[in-house]
Protein backbone atom coordinates (compact mmCIF):
# COMPACT_ATOMS: atom_id res chain seq x y z
CA UNK A 1 0.00 0.00 0.00
CA UNK A 2 3.36 2.15 0.62
CA UNK A 3 4.13 1.94 -2.61
CA UNK A 4 1.50 2.61 -4.56
CA UNK A 5 1.22 6.22 -2.54
CA UNK A 6 4.79 6.12 -3.42
CA UNK A 7 4.13 5.86 -7.37
CA UNK A 8 0.66 8.24 -7.10
CA UNK A 9 3.13 10.92 -5.27
CA UNK A 10 5.87 10.35 -7.87
CA UNK A 11 3.78 10.56 -10.63
CA UNK A 12 1.79 13.85 -9.02
CA UNK A 13 5.13 15.26 -8.60
CA UNK A 14 6.43 14.40 -12.17
CA UNK A 15 3.15 15.74 -13.61
CA UNK A 16 3.72 19.13 -11.96
CA UNK A 17 7.45 19.20 -12.64
CA UNK A 18 6.52 18.90 -16.40
CA UNK A 19 3.28 21.35 -16.35
CA UNK A 20 5.82 24.15 -14.94
CA UNK A 21 8.39 23.22 -17.52
CA UNK A 22 5.71 23.49 -19.89
CA UNK A 23 4.38 26.97 -18.32
CA UNK A 24 7.95 28.58 -17.85
CA UNK A 25 9.29 27.44 -21.35
CA UNK A 26 6.16 29.09 -23.19
CA UNK A 27 6.27 32.18 -20.18
CA UNK A 28 10.23 32.61 -21.62
CA UNK A 29 9.29 32.39 -25.00
CA UNK A 30 6.63 34.82 -24.73
CA UNK A 31 9.06 37.51 -23.05
CA UNK A 32 12.18 36.90 -25.24
CA UNK A 33 9.96 37.83 -28.10
CA UNK A 34 9.46 41.25 -25.91
CA UNK A 35 12.77 41.63 -24.93
CA UNK A 36 12.46 40.57 -21.62
CA UNK A 37 13.67 37.73 -19.33
CA UNK A 38 11.77 35.39 -17.43
CA UNK A 39 11.61 37.68 -13.97
CA UNK A 40 10.68 40.85 -15.85
CA UNK A 41 7.49 39.03 -17.68
CA UNK A 42 6.89 37.80 -13.88
CA UNK A 43 6.89 40.75 -12.36
CA UNK A 44 4.28 42.03 -14.93
CA UNK A 45 2.32 39.22 -14.65
CA UNK A 46 2.49 39.46 -10.67
CA UNK A 47 1.20 43.26 -11.12
CA UNK A 48 -1.60 42.36 -13.61
CA UNK A 49 -2.93 39.92 -10.71
CA UNK A 50 -2.41 42.55 -8.14
CA UNK A 51 -3.42 45.80 -9.59
CA UNK A 52 -0.46 47.84 -7.94
CA UNK A 53 2.01 46.85 -5.80
CA UNK A 54 5.48 47.87 -3.87
CA UNK A 55 8.95 46.95 -4.17
CA UNK A 56 8.79 44.82 -1.39
CA UNK A 57 6.19 43.11 -2.51
CA UNK A 58 7.64 42.29 -6.00
CA UNK A 59 10.94 41.22 -4.04
CA UNK A 60 8.96 38.79 -1.75
CA UNK A 61 7.09 36.90 -4.76
CA UNK A 62 10.36 36.61 -6.54
CA UNK A 63 12.68 35.63 -3.32
CA UNK A 64 14.78 38.52 -4.13
CA UNK A 65 16.04 41.45 -1.80
CA UNK A 66 14.07 44.65 -3.02
CA UNK A 67 17.37 46.33 -4.28
CA UNK A 68 16.88 43.38 -6.97
CA UNK A 69 13.72 43.64 -7.54
CA UNK A 70 14.15 47.61 -7.69
CA UNK A 71 16.67 46.59 -10.82
CA UNK A 72 14.32 44.63 -12.58
CA UNK A 73 11.77 47.36 -12.29
CA UNK A 74 13.92 49.81 -13.51
CA UNK A 75 14.34 48.44 -17.06
CA UNK A 76 10.37 47.75 -16.85
CA UNK A 77 9.84 51.69 -16.61
CA UNK A 78 12.48 52.33 -18.74
CA UNK A 79 10.68 50.14 -21.16
CA UNK A 80 7.46 51.64 -20.52
CA UNK A 81 5.46 48.88 -19.15
CA UNK A 82 5.24 49.67 -15.47
CA UNK A 83 4.98 53.24 -13.94
CA UNK A 84 4.64 54.65 -10.69
CA UNK A 85 0.92 54.19 -9.35
CA UNK A 86 -0.60 57.11 -7.84
CA UNK A 87 -2.41 55.19 -5.01
CA UNK A 88 -2.63 56.73 -0.98
CA UNK A 89 -2.71 53.14 0.28
CA UNK A 90 -0.51 54.27 3.41
CA UNK A 91 0.38 57.36 5.33
CA UNK A 92 4.43 56.34 4.52
CA UNK A 93 4.37 58.69 1.51
CA UNK A 94 8.08 57.07 0.71
CA UNK A 95 6.21 53.46 0.06
CA UNK A 96 6.21 53.41 -4.21
CA UNK A 97 3.19 51.38 -5.52
CA UNK A 98 4.08 50.15 -9.53
CA UNK A 99 1.17 49.41 -11.54
CA UNK A 100 1.07 48.52 -15.00
CA UNK A 101 1.69 50.65 -18.14
CA UNK A 102 -0.21 51.05 -21.35
CA UNK A 103 2.72 49.53 -23.15
CA UNK A 104 1.79 46.06 -20.70
CA UNK A 105 -1.59 46.31 -20.56
CA UNK A 106 -1.17 46.21 -24.66
CA UNK A 107 1.12 43.34 -24.43
CA UNK A 108 -1.09 41.14 -21.94
CA UNK A 109 -4.00 41.16 -24.57
CA UNK A 110 -1.52 40.37 -27.23
CA UNK A 111 -0.21 37.29 -24.52
CA UNK A 112 -4.12 36.32 -23.94
CA UNK A 113 -5.35 36.28 -27.42
CA UNK A 114 -2.35 34.19 -28.39
CA UNK A 115 -2.19 31.71 -25.36
CA UNK A 116 -5.85 31.41 -25.17
CA UNK A 117 -6.29 28.66 -27.56
CA UNK A 118 -3.49 26.47 -26.62
CA UNK A 119 -5.01 26.80 -22.92
CA UNK A 120 -8.92 25.85 -23.90
CA UNK A 121 -6.81 22.65 -26.27
CA UNK A 122 -5.46 21.58 -23.21
CA UNK A 123 -8.51 21.82 -21.09
CA UNK A 124 -10.74 20.25 -23.99
CA UNK A 125 -9.62 16.91 -22.64
CA UNK A 126 -11.83 16.87 -19.48
CA UNK A 127 -15.43 17.25 -19.05
CA UNK A 128 -16.66 19.52 -17.08
CA UNK A 129 -16.42 17.50 -13.62
CA UNK A 130 -12.84 17.06 -14.09
CA UNK A 131 -12.61 20.97 -14.88
CA UNK A 132 -14.27 21.51 -11.85
CA UNK A 133 -12.13 18.81 -9.85
CA UNK A 134 -9.15 20.52 -10.67
CA UNK A 135 -10.11 23.97 -10.17
CA UNK A 136 -11.53 22.66 -6.36
CA UNK A 137 -7.73 20.71 -6.34
CA UNK A 138 -5.59 23.59 -7.06
CA UNK A 139 -7.44 25.94 -4.89
CA UNK A 140 -6.87 23.73 -2.44
CA UNK A 141 -3.09 23.58 -2.83
CA UNK A 142 -2.46 26.89 -3.36
CA UNK A 143 -1.29 28.78 0.10
CA UNK A 144 -3.33 31.46 1.40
Amino acid sequence: MKKEKLTENNDLKGALILLRHSMTTSLLEEAKEKGLSLPHFEILMYIAEKGSVTMKEIASWLHITPPSASVLVKVLMEKGLVIRAKINKTIDHRTVYIGLGEKAENLFHSVHKKRMPAFKEMLEKLDKKDKEDLARILIKCVPN
